[in-house]
């Protein structure tokens, strides 16, 4: 059961935290819709054993969660590049901007702040339900949205390769919470994972259209090297009977084509726009 008193008490910085100093606020993004990347923090309490992030920031995959950088500058810097760097601004693209560190370091919300200062376009990608926190401010954002991750329905299912994230029940209750107040929602389903994913998708797909969310966002499982031992590993020691199955199409192309289109038609007949991610 997620519990965040595992990672602090009160409003003491949790112990793995760490104060850093960026050099620049705006990244680059090569994602699609995105112009720019902004990651207050560096790691990830979340822990999920299909994380891609540490291969991209060339971390090693067993310290990620370890240790959690928060970039302490970063407003500041953020502060002064927005005038010059205008464009679609992703907030959590490598580490999610609403871990567990966040309740107390509150570094996403001063730079939501400065966000709505020089109204940037903003979209928001995380898979806590923390994010409702700052819907204050992300209702100023014109123009912008926010993502939830989303990789099962089932809170067991999901517990599997998530250990340390909410129960998707708590996500899509922040969704719902989120579009009551006008904000654009999206659910980001990913990656699709053997025995997680498809298990009661008629359901997922329907508690997702109920929270009014209006997309439906898809992503694949993307094997970097020794993920799929990793991935196997932890469905032997928390579910066995389902190893097989895993084993079985964990690599397999056409399952998740198959799945990919299975979603597909579920928000065609729910009125949700279908997506594919990355």
């Amino acid at each position: 059961m997620f519990n965040l008193d595992m990672f602090f008490s009160g409003d003491e910085y949790p112990p793995n935290v760490r104060e850093t100093k960026a050099t620049v606020a705006l990244s680059p993004s090569r994602l699609p819709g995105l112009d720019f990347a902004l990651n207050p923090y560096q790691g990830c309490s979340h822990r999920c054993t299909y994380c891609y992030a540490p291969y991209i920031t060339r971390q090693p995959v067993d310290e990620w969660g370890c240790i959690i950088s928060a970039k302490m500058n970063l407003p500041v810097l953020l502060d002064r590049e927005l005038p010059r760097n205008r464009g679609m601004i992703g907030l959590g693209t490598v580490t999610d901007p609403y871990q567990p560190a966040e309740r107390v370091v509150n570094l996403t919300r001063r730079c939501l702040e400065v966000l709505v200062k020089h109204r940037a376009k903003v979209s928001i990608l995380t898979k806590s339900p923390l994010v409702t926190r700052d819907i204050d401010l992300i209702s100023k954002l014109n123009d912008s949205e926010v993502g939830i991750t989303i990789t099962a329905m089932d809170s067991n299912r999901a517990t599997i390769f998530e250990p340390y994230s909410t129960p998707p029940s708590e996500r899509l209750d922040a969704m719902k919470i989120l579009s009551n107040e006008g904000v654009s929602v999206y659910a980001l389903i990913g990656p699709i994972i053997p025995t997680i994913t498809d298990f009661r998708l008629d359901e997922f797909l329907d508690s997702i259209r109920d929270t009014g969310a209006s997309i439906v966002m898809v992503d694949r499982l993307n094997l970097r090297p020794g993920m799929d031992i990793r991935l196997l590993k932890r469905m032997k020691e928390m579910d066995p009977s389902s190893l097989s199955i895993l084993e079985k199409y964990i690599k397999d192309r056409e399952f998740y084509n198959d799945i990919i289109n299975r979603i597909r038609n579920l928000c065609e007949n729910r009125d949700l726009e279908y997506r594919d991610a990355f």
